[in-house]
């Protein structure tokens, strides 16, 4: 049944409720990339999202997302139900139905961050001894501030110089000659990589997350300064974010934390910069392949979020610069004091 459902599903895509041998389809709107539709078959009681078809291995990501979570005994995302990447146009990931209260903002009063800090805290207590689910690196996550620049160096690259207006290659000339700062290797836990509120749901007293494409293994601290830089979070004060990753250290007690954090942040301020420049570059020539159309205005509105990350990306940089520079000045003054003494 729920084979004949997904060719049904394949070579129709409805765009409005309908039902189709017993199932009750409703197409759900909102998401940028994929196609997705609750199929309602009593008892059966489904998410069916087909993904795009990409070198990121969408359906299959979230598919080992969900059952690394279940083996680990966590409820806070849908259980896994079938994965099937070949036999239809898209590949396709089904998974159970949960029903919560969607967010509608970002958390806004102390209960609400806490809560998302709980939830934050329960999927990275998924590590690689919790599960035999074998998940590859988050799309985006690195471990090293080097690793960072490679990241930035890796999407700036897909950009032709003729395409990198005079303020982002000073910016990237700039992050390039940044030296960040090293670290043991940090723990590795799953992450989910999209820290959008528009993926939480409130149920009970707790939140389930769901869109799990981007997930895999990672540096959970790194998903920390996604989430903070993520654009959903416009308007989010440096204090607030300052209280969650000081509540967050607290439960994990990692000495590295907030060098790791201020490190990150710089990170995915210029990733954002070189991320919103691709789009005015690649979507007017059909190189950003999506199954749902854009919101109308969305050029404007990636311009405005462009200048944005570029004025923040600059400051923050000029700032971890100038950090930097005090702690080596101070390292060199510890350094005569020793040698005059």
């Amino acid at each position: 049944m729920l084979a004949s459902l997904l060719q049904h599903l394949n070579i129709t895509r409805p765009t409005a409720s309908q039902n189709w041998r017993g199932w009750h389809i409703l197409p759900i709107t909102g998401g940028a990339n994929n196609l997705v539709y609750r199929v309602t078959h009593r008892p059966e009681d489904y998410a069916v999202k087909f993904t795009v078809r990409d070198e990121r291995d969408r359906a299959g990501r979230e598919y080992a997302a969900l059952s690394a979570l279940q083996q680990a005994g966590l409820h806070i995302a849908p259980e896994p139900i079938w994965l099937d990447r070949d036999r239809y146009t898209q590949p396709v990931v089904v998974q159970s139905w949960i029903d919560g209260e969607a967010l509608d903002r970002p958390p806004h009063n102390d209960a609400e961050w806490m809560t998302l800090l709980e939830h934050y805290c329960a999927i990275h207590s998924v590590t690689p001894s919790r599960t035999a689910v074998a998940l590859t690196t988050g799309v985006l996550n690195v471990s090293s501030g080097e690793a960072g620049k490679a990241l930035v160096r890796e999407h700036a690259g897909k950009l032709p110089r003729e395409a990198q207006a005079g303020p982002l290659r000073d910016l990237l000339a700039r992050f390039e000659g940044w030296s960040p700062p090293a670290w043991p290797a940090p723990p590795r836990t799953l992450v989910r990589v999209d820290g959008n509120w528009r993926n939480f749901l409130r149920r009970g007293g707790n939140l389930a997350s769901v869109d799990w494409e981007y997930s895999g293994w990672g540096d959970p601290v790194f998903e920390l300064s996604e989430l903070a830089v993520h654009p959903a979070y416009k308007g989010v004060s440096n204090s607030r974010w300052n209280q969650f990753t000081t509540a967050y250290d607290q439960r994990r007690d990692d000495p590295t934390l907030a060098l790791r954090v201020q490190t990150y942040t710089t990170i995915m301020l210029v990733w954002w910069v070189v991320r919103w420049a691709r789009y005015l570059y690649e979507v007017p020539l059909g190189l950003d392949t999506r199954l749902v159309g854009r919101a109308e205005g969305w050029l404007a509105e990636v311009e405005r979020q462009y200048h944005r990350y570029l004025a923040q990306a600059e400051a923050h940089l000029i700032g971890a610069g100038r950090t930097r520079r005090r702690k080596l000045g101070g390292a060199a003054r510890r350094g005569q004091r020793h040698t005059s003494g």
